[in-house]
């Protein structure tokens, strides 16, 4: 298999194009394509309109699955190709060379490119598989486990980046002159579209809450870092001028709000399946507001963990006082959860008061009390002694 000359990341982005091209044909059988007892056309579907309607409808779906079917393979020929210059690029280095340089996100083109494969392998399966709706049920838990796998893994990625970042100012401001750093954004996003799709396509109550959760805890981050790169982007590039290269960043928006639509659109259609009416809207915005604090909790220990930050609190060798800053976060966590758990959960017909899951819950909150109580003791007789 082929060695890429100056291999780069990046060039998962090509893998990630050709999956993006089978969502384009599928699009065709999707909204042209009769598809009556489930929310998209499977391998039944277009083989009975394949049979009933005129000649230029056929010759659509053909073009359709031949489209599909090319860049199918392109696309998983390219992960593989770009798998193996991966493997290469860790063993001489080279990805030591970009940890901590604003080079260091696009390790994020990576689990972008995966996330995409499964959405890809769920619609070649749908299209070419007879009867897999039959035991659709079965696959969603497992596709919301490996799309929680790539979300770690990305997270991960990311807070490297983040901490690597915030401990030695290395970020360059000065090339930063384009929308690369909205790789990261693209990444969570795709995850979390991928995550969303049970919230749509499943009837099991639970498999539709949880996907609904995890995929508003990515769409939330997602938007949130894209936001906050969006800006820092466009400053730098009025300061500094637009990046000749990295002009095609420019339009790296475009797909992050079209995947951000349709993972928002599964989800109001998952709430609507669990006919939350009213509640809906409550549930969005609890579980909004607490993936937006979980998200800034992860951030702030990727930094204050490489900074060893906590063992100089405990060893008593950082003595400011803006440490009781740290019990605010505490507090809001334990409220946010409690909101979050009983007029999100519970209000939502998710789970039962006082059942296993809701004590569980209630546990680490509990806990989390329980530690920013003896936080506050803790400091308050070291600084009031």
């Amino acid at each position: 298999m082929k060695q890429i000359t100056n291999w780069s990341p990046l060039y998962f982005l090509a893998a990630l194009g050709a999956g993006g091209m089978v969502i384009t044909f599928f699009m065709f059988l999707m909204f042209w394509v009769p598809h009556t007892g489930q929310p998209i056309p499977v391998f039944n579907d277009w083989v009975s309109y394949f049979q009933m309607t005129n000649i230029g409808n056929q010759a659509l779906i053909i073009f359709a699955l031949a489209g599909i079917i090319i860049f199918g393979y392109l696309h998983f020929w390219w992960l593989l190709l770009n798998f193996k210059n991966y493997r290469q690029y860790t063993k001489s280095g080279d990805v030591e060379k970009i940890i901590g340089t604003n080079a260091h996100t696009q390790l994020l083109a990576m689990p972008l490119a995966y996330a995409m494969s499964i959405n890809v392998s769920f619609l070649i399966a749908a299209v070419f598989i007879p009867g897999l709706w039959n035991i659709i049920e079965w696959l969603f838990p497992i596709s919301i486990m490996i799309f929680v796998l790539l979300g770690i893994w990305a997270s991960r990625i990311y807070l490297s980046f983040f901490g690597h970042i915030l401990e030695h100012g290395s970020f360059d401001n000065s090339s930063n002159n384009s929308l690369a750093q909205l790789l990261p954004s693209f990444a969570f996003v795709m995850i979390g579209v991928g995550l969303s799709a049970p919230a749509a396509l499943s009837n099991n109550k639970m498999v539709i809450a949880i996907s609904c959760i995890l995929a508003l805890f990515f769409i939330t981050t997602a938007l949130l870092l894209g936001l906050i790169k969006l800006i820092i982007g466009m400053n730098d590039m009025f300061k500094e001028g637009a990046s000749l290269a990295s002009l095609p960043t420019l339009w790296v928006i475009i797909p992050i709000l079209t995947t951000a639509a349709i993972a928002i659109l599964r989800v109001k259609h998952g709430l609507h399946t669990l006919e939350l009416s009213h509640a809906g809207s409550n549930f969005i915005l609890l579980v909004t507001v607490f993936s937006l604090q979980i998200m800034f909790v992860l951030m702030g220990l990727a930094v204050m963990k490489r900074m060893n930050y906590f063992k100089l609190l405990l060893d008593r060798k950082e003595n400011s006082p803006v440490v009781f800053a740290l019990i605010c976060p505490g507090v809001a966590l334990v409220v946010s959860g409690h909101f979050f758990i009983n007029n999100a959960m519970v209000a939502s017909g998710i789970i039962s008061k006082f059942d296993v899951v809701y004590v569980g819950l209630s546990f680490f909150l509990i806990v989390l009390q329980l530690m920013t109580g003896w936080l506050l003791v803790r400091l308050a007789r070291d600084h009031f002694k």
